[in-house]
């Protein structure tokens, strides 16, 4: 329950308002959040790397993931071993704190909508330019 639902409850136990009055408050909120929510269930993450020499393409990568597929997957980070789990922890990584469903749904109702990843580079060998986004 939202922190707006919670005082409007409030206010009507208060009789600062009516009950009627309660409900078309909540109505109003409950319509504001569908109508600003921006659900992408079709959403997609992409990889994308391209590098250039001399004016010339010389690398492409290109990387496409459904977030459909990845959040039927999430499963799989229990198959990860006990001690690769460990070795990581003591790099200061730990799997368990990670919630891949939470970020995904988080991707796919609109939460997080800019880059992850999105870099220029310049170097004696050309240029190049890395990106992973979700759309």
């Amino acid at each position: 329950m939202s922190e707006d639902t919670k005082k409007i409850l409030e206010m009507i136990s208060n009789g600062t308002i009516t009950q009627e009055e309660g409900e078309k408050l909540i109505d109003a909120l409950y319509e504001k959040d569908n109508e600003t929510k921006v659900v992408k269930k079709n959403s997609t993450l992409r990889v994308r790397i391209t590098s250039n020499e001399d004016g010339k393409d010389k690398a492409t990568v290109n990387v496409n993931f459904p977030l459909i597929l990845a959040k039927k997957i999430t499963g799989l980070m229990n198959l990860v071993p006990k001690s690769a789990k460990e070795e990581l922890n003591e790099q200061g990584i730990d799997l368990n704190s990670i919630d891949l469903k939470e970020l995904i749904e988080m991707f796919e109702n609109g939460e997080i909508t800019e880059d992850l990843v999105n870099i220029d580079a310049d170097g004696e060998e050309g240029k190049a330019k890395v990106r992973v986004y979700v759309d």
